[in-house]
């Protein structure tokens, strides 16, 4: 369910909002939209009267300032319990457990404060919390809504990519370069790709009735969110005119929307398919990094040595009793063998010769071939069978590294038919060696790296019998499969070096194709990968003629060949931005319509935040139009005052409950003023200080006196007051959505804290799928221990969302959410009551409480404990004991039941879901 009356309140207070105390300005339309672009102000702290004694930073002199002009008293400062429960929510969003609370009250150092506060910023728990706060922003969700809800491949990456960032302190300015175009700048890692996941996270229509108007909706969501979430300002309105509020023509709106223009659409046809490969890639793990080349090039140097020992042996053997004995020894290999291409020039009479090529081979001469190339044979098997071959290329494979299914890639050995048919073949696809059979199709693939300029081997076997099918390459298995068991006579012919019939050739060198009618065994394999000494014959024959102590160092050798195992670089998905290789021409496009292109414009800033053309600068590599670099450097340019200003209130507001700026997507004419400006600046200023250091500004705020102020209530202040907006008392809050499942789950001692990876799906109630169309499909399964990870990594789907989280107002994934307005339904206190999750965990709550205590006033005051992070008063306990005693007498429940009720219950008390 959308908010949509929150929506309608807050356009009610813009259009009858007026100027207050405190205000930007007075009723100017200029000033109320220039004070935020005008320069930081560096305005001298405020000496104080009165409150001096209560500042302990410089921003609790200018918040103290401000209430002694109004006349306002603060609120005294809070007591310990309710400070140290107020700070672990802001830091990490959990509760505080007992024994944290009393190590904290024990603690009679001065710096006692300023501990706990920088062990709560490095947990890694913070990055988690803060995490969620960004996440709100920029429209998190892992797929893309309407009809299919297709899932975003590897989306959340970008969300582990978030968490990692905030604990790892990184820069804000960077941060923000990171995720409008990591991909663009000099230095490379996966995540400067992962971060730019940033860009597709919007809802996607698969079958638009227009698919460009939908690729510009595409575009303008991305633009939309950078602005409201960077900059603080709503540039939607001047998408189809002029802007109504802001000083912003539709050119400027466009010469905007520019600098993402040359990102590939995800849609460009018709029906309902999408181009994935246009934003999703598969990357190595260790991009930017030598670390696999140096463990090939260690994996090739001990592989070398191991057969520098086989050929010394047989180099003995043919000296001493010539090539026959090897060649005898080596009989059983050639058994049921019914294809030997060597490429020399005697044996192409065999085959139908393109215009094919010869050159050095891995033994001999080889296939040649220029991406024109190809050579067809008749199929010469359809039931069991091994296939053999070398080659070489510098040139990766069609298909790229994203969808390793072998019809996708360069042939080698092909001989696919279009359709689920009983096919087979082997290709290489991007950097893998793929290979596989049809009817069922079945696909198997070995791994990256292989097109690198040297000789690979590569066997593929298929056993009719058992449907089993076995991937080697260079002398190692490296994947196998199960898949029919039928005939594999759909191909008439299988194209060496070429997809069949005609596409897709190698750019590169095939030799020595060898095809059997049967399945070769690993010991057969290693044998034609190291050219002789892997069979028993022929350890019996260097035993026999060297000597068993030579037989015993071949088959020494042997196996250490055997064990060693080629280093795989391993690949993972990745949301990414992905450019086309020349940025289209950029229009104004008349009334919003894609269709309808006009005047040409350039990459370029809005005259109200200081107007100016873009200085682009393509990247080294050529890869992309350098234009969102440019954006992302001048929007954490430290000239560029809007930035700071825009985090820094966002950080206020998640610290304090409300922001100082009460619109935090909007500081232009149609949001509403700061109350107190220069608080926001010095706020600002100090961000910058601290280097744009997130942890650093939270750290400088949670150790001021504002923060440390208690909440309670002056009548004198209410009157002058009521909003409470220049904080002369602290706001309490209920706890978030996450916040409040994730509590329930800590106070039961049953969460799980383990951090990244896909997200997880816990049980889902059989009426919310029995609103999907597929209620069997709808949702995933996760096991318990899952199920109870933190609620920040409960998978996002658009169309089913989690139905605690959602009562509890989450944020919407549909487009940037500032503030998440909390509401008040009855569905809240049903959920809490009756849902399955509040009522299992009470179980487990009890039942820890039965584990930890041996008594039923120390299991109350346990709970209590837990629940509120302060120790209750003995009369507290007795109320409570009766409380479960009445249970048992006036329901006819036993102990275990009523102990159950009583955890339920203390669930639902204001001191939990509340934070003071």
């Amino acid at each position: 369910m959308r908010m949509i009356v929150p929506g309608l309140l807050v356009s009610l207070l813009l259009i009858f909002s007026t100027s207050s105390p405190g205000s930007a300005g007075g009723d100017d339309d200029s000033d109320r939209r220039r004070w935020c672009d005008l320069p930081l102000s560096s305005n001298q702290t405020p000496e104080l009267a009165g409150l001096k004694n209560r500042a302990l930073t410089s921003i609790d002199h200018f918040w103290l300032g401000r209430l002694e002009q109004l006349g306002l008293e603060p609120a005294p400062e809070a007591d310990p319990e309710t400070l140290l429960r107020r700070l672990h929510y802001v830091i990490t969003g959990l509760p505080a457990t007992p024994e944290q609370v009393e190590s904290y009250l024990a603690d009679s150092a001065p710096d006692r404060w300023q501990t706990r506060v920088d062990q709560l910023l490095a947990d890694p728990q913070f990055g988690v919390h803060w995490g969620r706060h960004w996440l709100d922003l920029v429209r998190w969700a892992e797929t893309d809504s309407y009809e299919r809800d297709r899932l975003k491949p590897g989306a959340w990456r970008y969300r582990d990519w978030v968490v990692n960032a905030f604990n790892s302190d990184m820069p804000y300015d960077r941060f923000l370069t990171m995720q409008l175009a990591g991909d663009e700048l000099d230095e490379e890692s996966l995540d400067h790709h992962v971060a730019t996941g940033f860009l597709h996270l919007g809802i996607r229509d698969d079958e638009p009735a227009d698919p460009l108007q939908a690729v510009f909706d595409d575009l303008d969501g991305m633009l939309d969110t950078t602005c409201r979430t960077m900059l603080g300002i709503s540039m939607g309105c001047a998408r189809c005119h002029d802007h109504k509020g802001d000083p912003i023509p539709a050119r400027d709106y466009y010469r905007m929307l520019s600098f993402f223009e040359g990102l590939k659409p995800y849609k460009s046809g018709g029906g309902n398919g999408i181009n994935t490969g246009n934003f999703v890639r598969k990357l190595p793990v260790d991009l930017g990094t030598d670390d696999f080349d140096r463990s090939l090039e260690d994996w090739r140097r001990e592989r070398t040595e191991r057969l520098a020992e086989v050929r010394h042996l047989n180099e003995e053997i043919r000296e001493r009793w010539g090539a026959e004995a090897l060649e005898e020894a080596r009989a059983q290999l050639w058994q049921g063998q019914v294809l030997h291409l060597d490429f020399e020039q005697q044996n192409l009479a065999i085959a139908e010769d393109r215009e094919t090529e010869r050159g050095e081979g891995y033994r001999g001469q080889s296939l040649q071939l220029d991406q024109n190339d190809r050579i067809l044979i008749d199929r010469p098997v359809q039931d069991d069978f091994s296939i053999s071959l070398w080659f070489r290329t510098e040139r990766e494979g069609a298909g790229g590294n994203d969808d390793l299914r072998w019809f996708r890639g360069t042939g080698l050995v092909d001989g696919e038919i279009g359709g689920v048919v009983a096919d087979y073949g082997i290709s290489l696809v991007g950097q893998h060696i793929c290979a596989g059979v049809g009817q069922p199709e079945t696909f198997i693939h070995g791994p990256g790296g292989m097109a690198d300029g040297q000789w690979h081997h590569v066997v593929f076997t298929r056993e009719r019998e058992s449907g089993d099918v076995v991937l080697w390459v260079d002398g190692a298995q490296v994947a196998s499969a199960t898949g029919g068991k039928q005939e594999l006579s759909a191909p008439e012919q299988l194209s060496i070096g070429r997809m069949f019939p005609d596409r897709h050739t190698l750019q590169g060198n095939i030799d020595e194709v060898r095809i059997w009618q049967r399945v070769l065994d690993g010991t057969e394999v290693i044998d034609l990968n190291i050219g002789g000494g892997a069979l028993p014959a022929h350890r019996q024959l260097v035993a026999e003629r060297l000597g068993k102590a030579e037989g015993d160092r071949l088959a020494l050798a042997i196996e250490r060949i055997g064990q060693l195992e080629r280093p795989d670089r391993q690949m993972v998905q990745v949301l990414s931005a992905q450019e086309r290789k020349d940025p289209p021409t950029s229009h104004i496009r008349i009334r919003g319509t894609a269709s309808s292109p006009g005047a040409e414009v350039q990459p370029g800033f809005p005259e109200i935040l200081g107007g100016g053309d873009a200085m682009i600068q393509s990247p080294r590599d050529g890869d992309s139009s350098g234009r969102r670099l440019a954006l992302a450097r001048w929007i954490t340019d430290p000239q560029n005052p809007r930035t700071a200003r825009v985090i820094s209130n966002r950080v206020w507001q998640h610290l304090f409950g409300a922001a100082i700026v009460p619109t935090p997507n909007d500081f232009g004419k149609l949001g509403l003023p700061p109350h107190d400006p220069a608080l926001l600046d010095r706020v600002a200023v100090e961000l910058i200080e601290q280097h744009w250091s997130i942890k650093g500004l939270i750290r400088r705020l949670v150790t001021s006196s504002v923060f440390k102020m208690s909440s309670r209530y002056d009548a004198v202040a209410d009157q002058k007051d009521p909003e409470n907006r220049y904080l002369w008392r602290f706001r309490g809050r209920r706890l978030s959505a996450e916040e409040l499942r994730d509590s329930v789950l800590a106070v039961s001692g049953n969460l799980n804290r383990t951090r990244g990876g896909p997200g997880v799906y816990p049980p889902m109630p059989a009426e919310v799928l029995a609103t999907s169309s597929r209620p069997g499909a709808a949702w995933g399964h996760s096991s318990a221990e899952d199920s109870a990870r933190r609620s920040l990594y409960i998978h996002v789907k658009r169309s089913l969302l989690h139905p605690m989280l959602l009562a509890f107002d989450m944020a919407d994934t549909d487009s940037s959410c500032p503030v998440r307005f909390n509401t008040v339904q009855p569905t809240q206190a049903l959920t809490m009551l009756n849902s399955d999750l509040t009522g299992s965990q009470a179980r487990i709550f009890a039942q820890r409480l039965r584990d930890e205590t041996d008594s039923l006033p120390t299991r109350v005051n346990r709970a209590l404990f837990l629940i509120t992070q302060r120790k209750p008063t003995e009369e507290r306990i007795r109320d409570n004991v009766a409380f479960i005693l009445e249970l048992q007498s006036e329901y006819d429940l036993d102990a275990n039941q009523a102990l159950d009720v009583f955890c339920l219950m203390t669930f639902n008390l204001n001191e939990f879901i509340h934070i003071d």
